[in-house]
């Protein structure tokens, strides 16, 4: 192989990291975005259904024998 041509593969590849890191650190400084209305509201309900069902639903999720 052209020792140029390497050394040109080798100083293109290394810019594109460079590119790629520089994008990477702008996305972390970059506030995360809160979850979706949708998303939030699910999950609240989900919470809510948990703490209605209680003991009962934990309960009910274990095997029953059946008795003759």
């Amino acid at each position: 192989m052209n020792y140029y041509l390497a050394e040109q593969i080798a100083k293109d590849r290394l810019n594109e990291a460079r590119a790629l890191a520089a994008q990477a650190r702008l996305l972390g400084l970059a506030p995360a975005a809160p979850d979706p209305l949708r998303v939030a509201l699910g999950l609240a309900l989900i919470r809510v259904g948990r703490s209605l069902a209680g003991q009962a639903a934990k309960s009910a999720a274990g095997p029953r024998r059946a008795t003759v």
